[in-house]
């Protein structure tokens, strides 16, 4: 039995995954502070140290406003995706705003390094993501131009 993985399975493998980190992060939103409080107690009540729990709480439910629009912006991305629209000008501003949204992240992170430097993991790894999105953002913006050229030369 050789069958071959296709986009379509890929495309659905990959909205169940948005679906899944959504339902966690719907999750977290709704359980923030005891998430919080609960983190805090084990990993800082056996070092001595206490920090504030609305600190955390504050960088959570901020960083969720733009993660929210990072996964709708990635939901409608693979479902034009699985449509075969694929080099769309709107598939390219949903990228840039993904990647804004990856910064705007990065940002709030840097912030929160005031009170906790953990933040700065998060921070150097949603810039990361940023940069990566935008590579992808300027090559489906490239192949649009491409594509286009090739349609108005047939």
């Amino acid at each position: 039995m050789n069958e071959k993985w296709s986009y379509k399975q890929s495309v659905v493998l990959t909205k169940i995954c948005i679906l899944l980190f959504s339902a966690a992060y719907f999750g977290v939103i709704f359980t923030c502070p005891l998430l919080t409080r609960r983190f805090l107690y084990y990993s800082c009540s056996a070092a001595g140290v206490y920090k504030e729990t609305w600190l955390f709480n504050v960088t959570i439910y901020a960083c969720a406003v733009p993660i929210g629009i990072l996964l709708w912006n990635l939901w409608k991305l693979v479902g034009d995706i699985g449509l075969e629209e694929i080099f769309t000008g709107e598939n390219i501003r949903r990228l840039r705003i993904i990647s804004w949204m990856c910064f705007a992240v990065a940002f709030i992170c840097l912030l929160s390094m005031a009170y906790d430097f953990f933040w700065g993991i998060f921070a150097a790894c949603m810039v990361f993501m940023g940069m990566l999105i935008r590579v992808i953002k300027n090559t489906f913006e490239r192949a649009r131009e491409l594509k286009e050229e090739v349609d108005y030369t047939i």
